[in-house]
């Protein structure tokens, strides 16, 4: 076991968590005081010791499986002797009864026979994973949950736990309707379970075959903060989601300090403390600085060139709202409007704001992105109420669509604001190429910044750490 912890500390280092000496040490430790046969005991002693952030719990699970994957017990060669019908009734059995140990034996069997892993050949489990999903009929097992009345939720240690009926259960229209949409509910939760368990058969086929790290490398294991905003599956959108928070309150955090008053000279005080020395001020007293009271002012880009990135812009502006008191969010296409309480009732409501909903009082006739338009209008009915107090962060591609970019009403609003920073999420490969106009802005805001992942985002957020004022040419493009 020791050896196989070796590898599982070099795996986690690899993908970018970081685990000290001191951690190593713990896990040692820890796997000497419980039990070796329960792997989710030791998966749950491993995870306490190795991993700090939350938004890493997913990265260490998949990797712990991949270094952790091993054949079936002595029991596979009577699933072995099996016809495909009864493993098939087998597996359906096994999930109303809730019997992990079985399903895990059978979902190995259904990989070799059905998942077409040839040894050492060097494809990808996808299409293995299509094919297991499809021999296993996982409809035919929701309807099996549902006729039966039974789920694996009900039993000890899959999926939860409490009592249900079938569909058509209950003593009245409410109640039966309540019944029936519980037993939909569970049914999903016991074929969405089989489904997981049929594809880390899979991982632990092709990690006998060709070892853990080849495994990985193949299926490009990433942290949340690494992976791409905008190409990002489902499943990678829910692992950055629980990212946000931290950052949006860091975020606050730094921007608050950026509006912080510098303290000023009292001269009634000054003048007091002299009266002990003739009159002469020896010493200048100054007013304490008033708690800071930034502005923070967001332009969002919801054209649908961006559109992958304003999910999750829209995410973070909602997590800011909550941290924020005087925040204001202006959403844009080829027009701008303001959606400061759009974002506000959404995070009152504790919902997400969807981009079409953002984007509705933005668009004026194409639907194309019109930056020329929105920096005029943003310039004449907003930006002479903004203040050196005044935080102003862009997020979009400036991209014009070959339209005047209006330079000189953006030079008004970075004249008029404290600082002005822009966000990028298109790679920096392809800024000032076709209708990018991005090279225009760059020179009069504080920075310029692609921010494709979530660790982008958060180097910006901790470069505002580092001096104030406006930077250099050579430190805007970064």
């Amino acid at each position: 076991m020791q050896g196989l912890l070796a590898t599982l500390v070099d795996e986690l280092r690899s993908v970018g968590i970081g685990v000290s000496v001191g951690e190593h040490l713990d896990a040692a430790e820890a796997l000497s005081r419980i039990s070796l046969f329960d792997k989710d005991v030791v998966r749950a002693a491993l995870l306490s010791t190795l991993v700090k952030r939350a938004e890493h719990v997913e990265t260490f699970n998949l990797v712990f499986e991949l270094v952790m994957a091993s054949p079936g017990d002595g029991d596979a060669s009577l699933v072995e002797a099996m016809s495909d019908e009864q493993l098939s009734d087998a597996l359906r059995h096994a999930v109303e009864a809730g019997d992990r140990q079985l399903i895990r034996l059978l979902a190995d069997e259904f990989v070799r026979r059905f998942g077409g892993l040839e040894p050492g050949r060097p494809v990808a489990g996808v299409f293995a994973t299509i094919a297991v999903n499809q021999a296993a009929d996982l409809e035919g097992i929701r309807a099996s949950l549902l006729e039966s009345g039974e789920s694996p939720v009900q039993a000890e240690g899959f999926g939860g736990s409490g009592g249900g009926s079938g569909s058509g259960a209950g003593s009245g229209s409410g109640s039966a309707g309540f019944r029936a949409r519980l037993a939909d509910a569970r049914a999903d939760r016991g074929v969405t379970d089989v489904r997981a368990e049929l594809r880390a058969a899979v991982r632990r086929a092709l990690v006998a075959d060709r070892g853990a790290q080849a495994v990985r490398e193949t299926m490009r294991v990433e942290l949340p903060e690494d992976m791409d905003i905008v190409t990002a599956s489902a499943a990678e959108q829910r692992a950055m989601a629980a990212a946000i928070g931290p950052l949006a309150q860091r975020l606050t955090y730094v921007l608050a300090r950026l509006a912080v008053r510098r303290r000023t000279l009292s001269i009634r005080r000054t003048m007091q403390r002299a009266m002990g020395t003739g009159g002469v001020p020896f010493r200048l007293v100054t007013e304490p600085a008033r708690p800071p009271r930034p502005e923070i002012v967001v332009l969002a880009d919801m054209s649908g060139s961006v559109a992958a990135f304003s999910r999750f812009t829209l995410d973070l502006l909602v997590a800011l709202d909550s941290r924020l008191n005087r925040f204001r969010v202006f959403s844009f296409v080829d027009g701008v409007a303001d959606i400061t309480e759009l974002v506000r009732e959404a995070r009152g409501a504790g919902r997400r704001l969807s981009a079409r909903e953002a984007a509705r009082d933005a668009v004026r006739w194409s639907g194309s992105s019109d930056y020329g338009y929105v920096m005029r209008e943003f310039a004449r009915e907003f930006a002479p109420r903004l203040t050196r107090r005044s935080v102003v962060l862009v997020v979009g591609d400036a991209r014009s669509n070959y339209g005047d970019p209006r330079v000189e009403a953006f030079r008004d609003i970075c004249e008029r604001a404290g600082r002005v920073y822009w966000l990028n999420p298109e790679p920096r490969r392809f800024w000032n190429e076709g209708d990018s106009v991005i090279g225009r802005y760059a020179p009069l805001c504080a920075q310029v910044r692609e921010c494709r992942t979530l660790g982008q985002i958060a180097d910006f957020v901790e470069s505002l750490t580092v001096g104030s004022g406006r930077t250099s040419p050579e430190g805007r493009m970064r």
